[in-house]
């Protein structure tokens, strides 16, 4: 149990601490770029160490608190935060928001005014944009040059997504073969505008929410401190050794892992009415 004291053990953090200044001011120059490369192969696009703070921190927690039943259940749901957190991920990387189609909307715009020509000019606009627009549009490039079929590269959009955006950018360009180029690109800056309105009253939304959200973070990390400090004190988590105290614990780490997650659903539920 000396292993355990707290002395020890703000000492192996303040040791690692300085370890991770160190090893970033001195060796990051040199081992960032091969690290860069690994991350590019093996670690999903958009996942990052933050991700893991839950779970060093619930392991943390069970390794000070050693009590058996406490312990694994610390573990358990360390894991399931951090299963939580990249399946989140994944959702919001599949969801194409509308800076992003405003941001494609102004580079077709731009080469459809020099050279009108609509799958040529979305073919150029699309290596501007980003994931996972720029795999919807490209799609329906390929469609289109493969079967030399409008309709059927339209359809394919459409059966893809039922973005409400995309749908009209859609029909402008099918609207396109019978107008003129000046009518296309007034289509185009009218559907870009009520863009501009949606992504400002969007992150008007957002910062809104944030204020919740930064709340909700003040109350967990709280909750945290307390638990570390019951974790850390001896006298403290001896009082968890019986089955009983044990049980309480766990059930006020259920409480307080619950609310967040119905927070944070109803936050996500707020957020999509505007997406």
């Amino acid at each position: 149990m000396a292993a355990l004291d707290p002395i020890n053990v703000l000492l192996v953090l303040a040791l690692a601490a300085i370890f991770f200044m160190f090893a970033q001011d001195t060796l990051g120059p040199t081992l960032l770029p091969t690290l860069q490369r690994y991350r590019a192969r093996y670690i999903p696009r958009g996942v990052t160490w933050r991700m893991f703070i839950p779970l060093g921190l619930f392991v943390l927690l069970a390794v000070l608190m050693h009590v058996p039943l406490v312990s694994m259940y610390l573990v358990a749901a360390g894991l399931l935060i951090t299963v939580h957190q990249l399946q989140r991920l994944k959702r919001e990387q599949r969801i194409i928001q509308p800076g992003q189609i405003l941001q494609f909307l102004l580079a077709f715009r731009g080469e459809y005014f020099l050279q009108p020509a609509p799958f040529a000019s979305l073919s150029r606009a699309m290596s501007k944009t980003d994931e996972p627009l720029k795999s919807l549009l490209n799609v329906m490039v390929q469609t289109y040059f493969l079967t030399s079929s409008p309709e059927r590269a339209f359809a394919e959009l459409r059966n893809r997504t039922d973005n409400a955006y995309l749908n009209q950018f859609a029909y402008i360009l099918e609207m396109s073969e019978s107008a003129s180029a000046d009518s296309v690109v007034k289509a185009v800056d009218n559907l870009v505008e009520r863009l501009r309105t949606h992504d400002e009253l969007r992150r008007e939304i957002k910062a809104n929410l944030s204020s919740i959200t930064s709340q909700t973070s003040i109350l967990q990390a709280v909750a945290i401190g307390v638990l570390l400090i019951v974790a850390i004190v001896p006298s403290l988590h001896r009082a968890y050794i019986s089955i009983g105290a044990q049980i309480f614990y766990i059930t006020f780490m259920t409480i307080m892992l619950a609310s967040s997650y119905y927070i944070e659903r109803e936050i996500d539920k707020l957020a999509e009415r505007v997406t």
